[in-house]
């Protein structure tokens, strides 16, 4: 018999109610400290060291056009091996961890490890999208361009935008890769779990 209800394994109805619960998992200090110091650097060379207006947005678009490719060409290798991994996980395995209660975050242990998982997909799903954002509607006479013309003040506005978009683009790189670090991390942990679960089973 196990401890908690059937209902509990499929209680989640969307990505979105996933990524509420996912963000219990925090990161590392290592890892804020890396993204945020990358952003900090990017921003002060836009705002401070940087005069040319458009060179930041030559680089916006040239990074948004890397990012693109690296995220859906990591992200299609990574369900590859996720969806693996899940079908060569033993059920009896799993269900003895969906018993067990991570402290730290108060979710089951199946799916604090699940969510770890599912926290970098939605990771590069969200970026993914702002770099498709980026490349629809941030070109030369694109949207974005369109609607600036007609702000007051366009010309500040402008240079605020770009200069804020030139950070979060470069600074999603080194999150990307961080998280890229914890994926391969994560799977190396449950595997030596699941070998240690069948351990104590012989």
């Amino acid at each position: 018999m196990h401890s908690f209800d059937e209902s509990d394994l499929t209680s989640e109805k969307s990505l979105w109610d996933v990524y509420k619960l996912s963000r219990r998992i925090v990161p590392s200090r290592l890892q804020v400290l890396f993204v945020l110091g990358s952003f900090l650097a990017l921003a002060a060379n836009s705002f401070i060291f940087s005069s040319n207006v458009q060179v930041i947005i030559d680089d916006v678009r040239k990074w948004s056009e890397m990012g693109f490719s690296f995220a859906i060409t990591i992200l299609g290798f990574l369900i590859a091996g996720f969806t693996i991994f899940s079908t060569l996980s033993k059920p009896k395995m799993m269900l003895a961890m969906m018993d067990h209660i991570n402290k730290e975050t108060g979710l089951p242990t199946l799916k604090y490890n699940f969510f770890a998982f599912m926290k970098v997909f939605i990771a590069y799903i969200a970026f993914l999208l702002f770099y498709a954002f980026i490349l629809l509607f941030g070109q030369s006479g694109g949207l974005l361009s369109n609607i600036v013309q007609y702000v007051p003040n366009s010309d500040c506005v402008k240079s605020v935008v770009v200069n804020i978009a030139y950070a979060i683009t470069g600074s999603s790189f080194v999150y990307l890769l961080l998280l890229l670090k914890s994926f391969v991390f994560n799977i190396y942990a449950i595997v030596m779990n699941m070998l240690r679960w069948e351990y104590h089973q012989e």
